[in-house]
């Protein structure tokens, strides 16, 4: 009879552990997972025990720290939230219970209901729509800024304006600081090196206004783009600040 009755007891405790269901905030306010949780006690109770009361604690145990696992999860990424879910339960805990301590793990199955599971697919749809709005957007501020990164450039925009004054323009010292402020607009992650070499370069120079300052500066990049065997691109630098920079580069070969 004693034997019967711990058989039953066991059974029922494996009854009430082995799969019960919880229902966990996520993220997002209003959608909830819903999980199934596979409880195993090791080592199992013995002597005389209430069921009831052993499965209601580890039942609460495990609710709870699914719960912690999974509050800051996003339910679009729903395998994420799984895996981050099976991770915790996995790690034993212990439950102090009558006369002894097991410790207690579980497995887990975490899905979505069919509202919650609707209600993310709005969500991403709501994503994506927002996710194509902000990158045109991010992308005409792109535009604009290496639009308008140069003086000139500035200028010319601003004598399309209806009340642009031909007569008074704007300084050029406000329209190149204007345009390096414009040059620092945060760049695309994807833009190749060579492009943003071009962008540091072009403030370098701009940073030496006197025209003087800057056939020294491009004899010197003349001069490296030879030393680095490149004779062609030389040429084609210095062409850029007219005759009077190559032929006094040709008198400084002479000379050598």
């Amino acid at each position: 009879m004693r034997h019967n009755s711990k058989r039953a007891r066991r059974k029922q405790l494996q009854r009430k552990i082995n799969a019960f269901t919880a229902v966990l905030r996520s993220s997002r306010p209003g959608i909830h997972y819903t999980a199934t949780i596979h409880a195993t006690l090791t080592p199992e109770p013995t002597g005389p025990y209430d069921p009831d009361e052993i499965a209601d604690r580890v039942r609460t145990t495990l609710r709870i720290r699914a719960s912690a696992a999974v509050r800051d999860q996003d339910p679009i990424d729903l395998p994420a939230a799984q895996d981050i879910c099976a991770r915790q339960l996995r790690m034993p805990q212990e439950l102090d219970l009558p006369d002894q301590v097991s410790r207690v793990t579980a497995s887990v199955h975490l899905g979505l209901a069919v509202e919650d599971r609707a209600a993310v697919e709005e969500l991403l749809t709501a994503v994506r729509a927002q996710g194509v709005t902000d990158t045109l957007a991010r992308q005409r501020a792109q535009a604009l800024a290496r639009e308008l990164a140069h003086p000139a450039a500035l200028l010319a925009r601003w004598l399309q304006q209806p009340d642009a004054h031909i007569t008074q323009p704007p300084d050029e010292a406000d329209l190149e600081a204007l345009a390096r402020r414009l040059r620092g607009y945060p760049k695309d992650r994807d833009e190749p090196v060579e492009l943003q070499l071009l962008g540091i370069l072009r403030d370098f120079l701009a940073e030496f206004p006197k025209e003087e300052q800057k056939r020294l500066l491009v004899m010197l990049l003349a001069n490296g783009m030879r030393a680095a065997r490149k004779p062609g691109h030389a040429d084609r630098v210095e062409a850029l600040m007219g005759p009077v920079l190559v032929s006094e580069t040709v008198s400084s070969k002479d000379a050598r």
